[in-house]
């Protein structure tokens, strides 16, 4: 084996990193073993083999590995503090006594000792130093924060500061004093003062924590809340806030055991549990999820934020009925708010109950009149005609000034799809523009960054023969992939496939493209070549895919995903799956740009959507790297067509089942009928069976779409014969 340069080690250790933060000890190991294969006795690389071990649930192998980097870097608090961890989680007095023992030889500072002797022993954190300031005084103080006389708490902990300026215990409490007035430097600043004056203060170092938590800043935070549990490893509260910012960080499966650990040492409180499920939601592990809140809740959680994310867990682990029970007890809990009417109404809507939908919104509603969403969620099930009061009510609440842009936003929305639905076709884009706009101000977006995206993909897949590469150890799991643009048909031909008896329609699980280009980062904002890509890598990546599949779709034969992006990473997802079939659905450009355009995605999400400039060059860029890998993957994308499954549904339903290797059965013509719970924008078309009026709908706002049709070019005529 050729030597490691300085930099492939720094990259390697990079990467091995960015794989255990995302959840994959596996490829993390990986990286680490080539390292210590070069350099075994690297202290960062054992460090991070420690971490791997502690995210497996091996303290024992972490003890050994911290050791091992101890010896080498025996200065070093964090890998101190991450084998005291260790060494906590076994249970095993003699390998406390060791690490202690190799503490005081390597000449650290008597705090870091103390801290350390406490953090194995699992012994109370002392007590916060008041000096001579009265306890009384103290008292006095917490209590005024605690009714809520926070002004007043302020002044009187600055003054007593004045008075007491060594006593970290004042600067904590005007900290939290100064947070909750909206103080934000001040606050910090605060909390940094507590910190310089007693830094192994427990109670300062979890609330500058949370603090930092609260302001969006998770990654500073972290830190302070793995030293609080380095003060005290059993401590619930600790533990509690350092869960809470790995499940922000997307550190999940080490949240999952700090977590785990909370509800060890509390198993009566329901908090640690609704962390907990907090953090299996985070994974996407529904199942996991639902128990840790049903838990909370069994433990006394009444609160509607935790019931609501109950409801989430069940829905995602395929148990719509249970999720539509826990929105009945959040609605039961807070009966007077009108988002949880809506969030139960948007329940029954993609249960297909769009009457009892109807009249959730229609609460939301009444509840809070001034809101745009439940009108555009309301309109969205249904089909209005033009003497529908409905259309009155939005036209004058969106002549209202005053009305925020997200409200406004959601009535235009809405309007545009009411003046569609009633004929009113010249007064569409009237309001489909100015929804547009506002949708683009609140979120901005630079279609050159999917440019740069594409490039990356391209790049790192160009000198790979797909066809020719096999992935030892690969899974035989073969899920079906169907993707394509939003709104070109895919939820249709997702439909098809999973009324096939031996078929789970997974919607979409939105896994593989994520992982596949978090695998090929380099930890400098680029892509590494697939060619770099070990086979243990692609397999490991297949088999994470699986591992995730099957968790959210338990029992499961086949498996369909519809997630739109899949056709980015198409070849990868080849190598790591190769018994998968992946179906690309074509439309009409024009079609699927209007009927984008026309609707409003999970905000955040499509952002590209909301121009019409961009949505042409986006879509080029689709059939550019559609085309990438029609080339790369001969024979192995299977391209359909709406028009043609419109034009003739059966022939070209008996070929899509045929392709994705199955016995035709009858059951796939019949697609509506099925009580599958559907996602997406498409929830009411399924349910009806095939129809054309969608065709050519373009044709009708032609002059309004003209940017669109320019800054398609030549992708109109492309885009219309792909996939024959």
């Amino acid at each position: 084996m050729l030597p490691l340069s300085a930099p492939q080690v720094k990259q390697l250790l990079s990467e091995a990193a960015q794989r255990l933060a995302a959840g994959d000890p596996d490829a993390a190991q990986a990286r680490l073993d080539r390292v210590l294969q070069a350099q075994p006795d690297l202290p960062e690389a054992r460090f991070q083999m420690g971490r791997v071990a502690l995210a497996r649930g091996n303290p024992a192998a972490a003890c050994t590995q911290f050791d091992r980097a101890a010896r080498a870097r025996p200065k070093e608090p964090a890998i101190w503090q991450a084998w005291a961890q260790a060494a906590n989680a076994t249970g095993d007095k003699a390998a406390a006594k060791t690490l202690l023992k190799r503490a005081r030889a390597a000449g650290l500072d008597r705090a870091t000792l103390a801290a350390l002797d406490r953090a194995v022993s699992g012994a109370a954190p002392r007590a916060p130093k008041l000096g001579k300031l009265p306890p009384q005084q103290v008292q006095a103080l917490v209590a005024l924060v605690n009714s809520g006389k926070l002004a007043e708490a302020e002044s009187r902990a600055r003054t007593l500061r004045g008075q007491y300026p060594g006593v970290a215990i004042l600067a904590d409490i005007h900290a939290n004093a100064l947070a909750r007035l909206g103080q934000v430097e001040a606050a910090r600043k605060a909390h940094e003062d507590a910190l310089r004056l007693d830094p192994d203060f427990l109670e300062a170092r979890i609330a500058y924590g949370r603090f930092l938590l609260q302001q969006g800043a998770a990654a500073e935070g972290l830190p302070h809340l793995r030293r609080a549990v380095a003060l005290a490893p059993k401590s619930a509260p600790a533990l509690i806030a350092l869960g809470h910012a790995l499940t922000r960080l997307g550190l999940t499966e080490e949240a999952v055991e700090v977590l785990g650990r909370a509800a060890r040492h509390q198993p009566k409180s329901p908090e640690p549990q609704a962390q907990l499920g907090h953090a299996h939601l985070k994974a996407r592990d529904f199942a996991a999820a639902a128990k840790a809140f049903k838990r909370a809740v069994a433990l006394g959680d009444t609160r509607v934020a935790t019931l609501e994310a109950l409801a989430q867990a069940l829905d995602g682990a395929g148990d719509p009925e249970g999720a539509l029970a826990a929105h009945d007890k959040a609605v039961a809990a807070a009966p007077d708010r009108a988002d949880v009417h809506g969030r139960r109404a948007i329940q029954l809507q993609q249960m297909g109950r769009f009457d009892e939908a109807e009249a959730g919104f229609r609460r939301a509603l009444t509840l809070d009149p001034d809101s745009g969403e439940p009108y555009r969620l309301l309109v969205a099930g249904r089909k209005l005609a033009g003497d529908d009061p409905l259309i009155q009510d939005m036209e004058t609440l969106y002549a209202r000034e005053g009305l925020s842009d997200h409200s406004r936003m959601n009535l235009a929305f809405a309007l545009a799809k009411a003046m569609e639905d009633s004929g009113q076709h010249d007064r569409v884009f009237g309001y489909l523009h100015p929804a547009n706009a506002l949708m683009r101000k609140i979120y901005p977006y630079d279609i050159a960054d999917r440019r740069a995206e594409l490039d990356r993909i391209k790049a790192a897949c160009a000198d790979t023969d797909f066809t020719a590469r096999q992935v030892a150890g690969a899974t035989a799991y073969a899920p079906i992939f169907v993707t394509g643009m939003p709104r070109s048909g895919t939820t249709l031909v997702e439909q098809i496939i999973a009324s096939h008896s031996r078929v789970t329609g997974g919607g979409e699980l939105g896994y593989l493209a994520n992982e596949a280009l978090s695998l090929m980062a380099d930890g400098a904002g680029g892509l590494r070549p697939v060619s770099d890509l070990d086979d243990a890598e692609l397999a490991g990546l297949g088999r994470k895919t699986e591992a995730h599949f099957r968790m959210r779709l338990p029992g499961s034969d086949i498996v369909t995903d519809k997630s739109i992006q899949t056709y980015s990473v198409a070849g990868v997802a080849q190598l790591a799956l190769p018994n998968a079939k992946i179906v690309v659905v074509h439309r009409d450009p024009r079609d699927t740009c209007l009927s984008i355009y026309k609707n409003i995605f999970a905000e955040g999400a499509h952002r590209y959507a909301y121009n019409l400039r961009d949505l042409g060059l986006y879509y080029r860029m689709f059939l550019e790297l559609v085309a990438f890998w029609r080339e790369k993957l001969p024979g192995r994308l299977y391209e359909i067509r709406y028009e043609d499954l419109i034009a003739d549904p059966e022939g070209q339903a008996r070929a899509l089942i045929d392709a994705c290797g199955l016995d035709w059965q009858d059951a796939c013509l019949n697609f509506h009928q099925t009580r599958r719970q559907v996602k997406t924008l498409s929830l009411q078309q399924v349910r009806q069976p095939i129809y054309r009026s969608s065709m050519k709908a373009w044709q009708r706002y032609e002059d309004e779409l003209a940017e669109l049709v320019e800054a398609l070019g030549d992708a109109v005529e492309e885009g219309t014969e792909n996939g024959a």
